[in-house]
Formats: C-alpha cells, sequence, structure tokens
C-alpha cells in the first residue's frame, strides 16, 4: 500500500466481473464512472478555479478522446457536457493510433 493510492477502474471491473454482475451492469458503472470524472473536469474548467480552467478542460477533452475509442467497440457510452464536443474545442486535439 502506498502513501496515496488511486482508485483503479480496471480493478473495480474485474471485482464486479468475479461477482457475477452481468455486462451490462459493469459496463454502466464504468461509463458512468468515466463520465463523471470527465463532466467534473470539465465543470471545473469552467469555473477556473486557481488559474487551472483551460488546463482542466483540455485533460477532459483528452480523456474523451481516449475513452471514445471504446465507445465505438460498444463497451462504453459516456455522456459528456455539449460544449466539449463543440469543433472549435476538438480541433485543438490529433488523435494517431498505432497498429501493430
Amino acid at each position: 500500500m502506498g502513501l496515496l493510492d488511486f482508485p483503479s477502474p480496471v480493478s473495480w471491473y474485474e471485482g464486479a466481473k468475479n461477482s457475477s454482475l452481468e455486462r451490462k451492469e459493469i459496463d454502466a458503472f464504468v461509463s458512468s464512472f468515466y463520465s463523471s470524472i470527465i463532466t467534473g473536469l470539465w465543470s471545473f474548467g469552467a469555473k477556473n478555479w486557481l488559474g487551472l480552467g483551460q488546463v482542466s478542460r483540455d485533460i477532459a477533452t483528452a480523456l474523451y478522446l481516449n475513452l471514445s475509442i471504446q465507445e465505438t467497440k460498444n463497451f462504453l457510452t459516456i455522456t459528456v457536457p455539449q460544449a466539449l464536443l463543440e469543433a472549435n474545442n476538438l480541433a485543438k486535439f490529433q488523435s494517431e493510433y498505432k497498429t501493430k
């Protein structure tokens, strides 16, 4: 056990899987977890607390773009603020996918 332990969605997923929850329930739980993190970061950025407004919004956008890959595989359903999906916000980011 470290000095500072961060929650691990993977371990939650494995724990839920081992407790015989159905896949849809697991997917809903993981989806709601990530949706709340992204929305929280975006809302924090809107308040511009501690001068970290744009940084927080950029983190939320990058997290959404990374997780949206799982959305196309029908694993996650991510719910985010509409402003995050605006073209001028997404245009600042570029995703590159490496194939083996």
